[in-house]
């Protein structure tokens, strides 16, 4: 067998490649993650950061696999927050200590016994009237507030912490890729790597490889959201809104523009829905929703925009969102997909079950090839309205 540079390659700096990336080093695999654009950049930007336990997905008032798979992730993620996990991500910012859920008056009673089940015990407390975050004080029209077992994280500083953990192995580049059956050669940026396994988590780059592979190419869907941004929001809030459908109306993340203002990231249905509509249609439809959900709230001095992305995604027959990471293996190399943010830790430890041995070689140090930058996030380049 021919010597491999490395272990194993990366294609893709999102959050799941990076993860990846952290995990092989510290299990004692030589490895080089190569990144086509920019760090973060298409579906990891535009994510809301929230580290989901699975309650989101048990709205329809049942728990199924998909909560199950997410069941353990908050408590992964916060042990690598404070380092006693599998990767040191003391470096990146906690935005959210708990996502809240809130119930419109209209809806209490059936979230309250949903909630107090023997499912969902622990997961989940009910917040008092004091307690309640500026932004939903407004009983008339909303009727309870809870706190997830579910943390969000500011998603530009957990792009920098983990690119900071082996800044060294992530280098810029677009792969062409030739499988040789017991290694793959990467030609990128002039040089010709050759690596023992080859993992690509590259997002929607996956479907390129996918044909050079031989592989289907309806092994990979895409689900698109047209996201709701406003800028200059009024209050910070971190929450999902539950109404009568089995996903939330709304889920609303908080984030801050350079020059420090607040600026909702805004998911749910309205993100699912709003794919049809224009992006004036799609600014209407918020502000409506918003008169609705939250009429104290005053957004006379915010500024909106519409953000498009695709979700991409190992295929289900259905179409609808995979249960949990997917694989798909040819040999030597993986198409992955972690399905949601999340999911990255899990989607790492399938990688690492299916890896042959660390080889125990030094890898090269390739100081004369230039690293990616870090993507700006989706509400510093949006023209606002």
């Amino acid at each position: 067998m021919t010597r491999p540079d490395v272990d194993v390659a990366i294609l893709g700096g999102g959050i799941a490649g990076l993860w990846l990336l952290a995990r092989l080093k510290r299990a004692g695999y030589s490895a080089l993650l190569i990144e086509s654009a920019a760090l973060g950049a298409g579906q990891t930007l535009a994510s809301q950061g929230i580290i989901h336990g699975g309650l989101k997905y048990a709205i329809d008032l049942k728990l199924g696999q998909d909560s199950a798979a997410l069941a353990d992730m908050p408590a992964r993620w916060r042990a690598a927050l404070n380092d006693t996990g599998e990767i040191d991500l003391r470096g990146a910012t906690l935005a959210a200590e708990n996502h809240l859920f809130w119930a419109r008056r209209t809806l209490a009673s059936r979230v309250a016994g949903f909630f107090g089940s023997r499912l969902v015990r622990g997961r989940v407390e009910v917040l008092n009237q004091p307690a309640w975050p500026q932004a939903l004080r407004d009983p008339d029209h909303v009727g309870a507030v809870y706190a997830l077992d579910e943390c969000v994280l500011d998603v530009p500083s957990l792009l920098t912490a983990l690119a900071a953990l082996h800044a060294g192995c992530i280098k810029a580049g677009k792969a062409q890729i030739e499988d040789r059956g017991d290694h793959v050669i990467l030609d990128v940026a002039g040089r010709r790597i050759i690596a023992g396994h080859l993992i690509s988590a590259a997002g929607a780059g996956n479907e390129a490889l996918l044909s050079q592979l031989g592989l289907p190419a309806h092994a990979a869907q895409r689900r698109p959201l047209h996201q709701v941004l406003i800028g200059n929001a009024p209050a910070p809030l971190w929450a999902h809104c539950f109404d009568t459908s089995d996903k939330p109306r709304v889920t609303i993340t908080t984030h801050r523009q350079k020059d420090g203002t607040l600026v909702w990231n805004v998911g749910g249905l309205i993100a699912e829905n709003g794919v049809q509509q224009s992006e004036t249609e799609l600014i209407a439809t918020a502000r409506t929703e918003f008169a609705t959900l939250l009429p104290k709230l005053d957004f006379s001095q915010s500024r909106f925009a519409g953000h498009r992305v695709d979700r991409a995604e190992g295929a289900t027959e259905s179409g609808h969102k995979p249960d949990g990471p997917v694989l798909q293996r040819k040999g030597r190399i993986m198409l992955a997909w972690p399905t949601k943010l999340a999911l990255a830790p899990r989607l790492a430890d399938l990688v690492l079950a299916d890896l042959s041995a660390p080889s125990g070689h030094a890898q090269p140090d390739w100081a004369d090839w230039s690293s990616p930058a870090i993507a700006p996030a989706p509400w510093e380049t949006v023209s606002w309205r």
